[in-house]
């Protein structure tokens, strides 16, 4: 099987006044005639209603553009993060005591570390604004700090106190601001952007968003790592082009690998980070880990089936050499034959050559052995100067060879017709494309790789269906 890295690149992120409660109400499950249940602040307030977080008001109300005091939102954020609010220590602040409204919310956050007060003071029934909520939700959701990006609004000052939980809010999309350049960090939170905010950070909670720029890289995109893909541990929004973030998101507990591939504009070259992906099961929740390790500590090792290549028997033994002509140690690889299938490992990346045999024939191959995404795989070349193909090979008769162009000179090979054969000769180490046609319309695209093992010209090709594969 090819798994050549050019052809397979190539072919190729109260709340005024005490109207939020927690227990479920007869209201929490009605439509509020107030709130449009096709947005998106519809849909979270609607969702945390059904779920008892919060309520309307008596007369069937919610209305969403009023504000929500310190200890309406400290109610809601124990509430919605599932705190302890009865076995408390208090947290001494000079204006809340045991038994006051909402005293257990505001004491189970302060004792998670989520709140702090400002000079001894928690001033449950000021407003609450929306620099504060920022920090509220970062610490209580437990989301990591993201310094490294920029962001659009210009009021959120540098180094101000709310700065690095405004980003790390614009950089999970758990607020959009109040304009597109503009937070409003001053501003009184409204009771539809408290929704707005928790249910966004919940849908967030547990996954791991990584960035161009903390790679020095201008653009990045990810892929799978492994043989076997987690596809169905970690996933993200696939992105058509590369793109300056990448959000992962856990779909259940396991272990899966990862690579991230980044571009840089200046220098025109790609760099490619490894991970291994983390997803547990943390309080119900499903957290994902990125851990960076180096590629070669966690390769696995494809074994290629003889069976798939160029072989002309199913051989019994073999014999393998490095390019410069010493014998490899059968510690470094791995080598199955049964009267039916063959099997071949090679534990070292590097260039070989290789004499299979069964006993009345013999024939020798060069390989490549490389590991891309995780993964050791052999490529097996013939060993041949010239290449010749037929009517037979092509199913029609061929009258004209061109070379497709891939974006760079010279050619590597030289190919023409004679005697109604396509005849093709290596210039130099390198990919190409030809473009073959017949007398009557016919066509066929070819891809051919020439390298020099051991100073022996080695190939691989392959026909490929039409265009749109080049």
């Amino acid at each position: 099987m090819k798994t050549n890295r050019f052809y397979q690149i190539a072919m190729a992120s109260a709340l005024a006044t005490s109207a939020i409660v927690i227990t479920p109400s007869a209201h929490a499950t009605s439509v509020f005639p107030d709130v449009n249940a096709s947005t998106e602040e519809g849909k979270a307030i609607i969702n945390l209603a059904e779920r008892g977080i919060i309520s309307g008001y008596p007369d069937g109300t919610f209305k969403p553009a009023n504000p929500i005091t310190r200890t309406q939102a400290a109610k809601i954020l124990a509430g919605i993060l599932k705190l302890n609010t009865v076995h408390v220590k208090n947290p001494n602040f000079k204006d809340v005591k045991p038994g006051d409204e909402n005293y257990g919310a505001i004491a189970a956050l302060a004792n998670a570390g989520i709140i702090s007060g400002s000079n001894g003071y928690f001033n449950p029934t000021k407003n609450i604004t929306r620099g504060q909520m920022s920090k509220m939700i970062v610490k209580g959701f437990n989301l990591t700090i993201t310094n490294d990006i920029d962001i659009p609004f210009n009021d959120v000052k540098a180094g101000s106190e709310y700065e690095p939980y405004i980003k790390t809010l614009f950089a999970n999309n758990i607020t959009k601001g109040t304009t597109p350049t503009t937070f409003g960090p001053q501003s009184n939170v409204k009771r539809s952007q408290l929704a707005s905010f928790v249910v966004r950070a919940e849908n967030v909670q547990g996954n791991v968003t990584v960035y161009a720029s903390q790679f020095n890289q201008d653009y990045i995109f990810a892929s799978y790592g492994g043989i076997n893909p987690a596809e169905d541990i970690f996933t993200w929004d696939e992105e058509e082009d590369m793109t300056e973030s990448i959000t992962f998101k856990p779909l259940k507990e396991g272990t899966g690998k990862l690579v991230i591939s980044g571009f840089n504009e200046e220098t025109e070259e790609f760099t490619d980070i490894f991970y291994v992906v983390h997803v547990k099961n943390v309080d119900g929740k499903l957290q994902t880990t990125l851990q960076e390790v180096n590629e070669a500590d966690h390769v696995e090792d494809l074994p290629l089936n003889l069976l798939e290549t160029d072989l002309k028997f199913i051989p019994t033994e073999v014999s393998i050499q490095t390019a410069d002509g010493q014998a490899l140690s059968p510690e470094l690889f791995s080598f199955k034959s049964t009267n039916n299938t063959a099997t071949l490992s090679i534990y070292k990346n590097g260039q070989y050559m290789l004499t299979f045999s069964n006993g009345t024939q013999q024939q020798m191959m060069a390989a490549d052995v490389d590991t891309y995404d995780f993964v050791r795989s052999i490529d097996l070349y013939q060993i041949t100067d010239e290449l010749a193909f037929s009517s037979d090979d092509l199913s029609f008769e061929p009258t004209s060879v061109a070379l497709e162009k891939l974006n760079y000179e010279p050619a590597t090979v030289k190919a023409s017709i004679k005697e109604n054969k396509v005849n093709v000769t290596p210039l130099a180490e390198g990919t190409s494309i030809l473009h073959i046609t017949g007398k009557n319309g016919e066509t066929a695209y070819l891809y051919i790789e020439f390298l020099k093992i051991a100073n022996k010209w080695a190939t691989y090709y392959e026909f490929m269906d039409d265009q749109e594969e080049i």
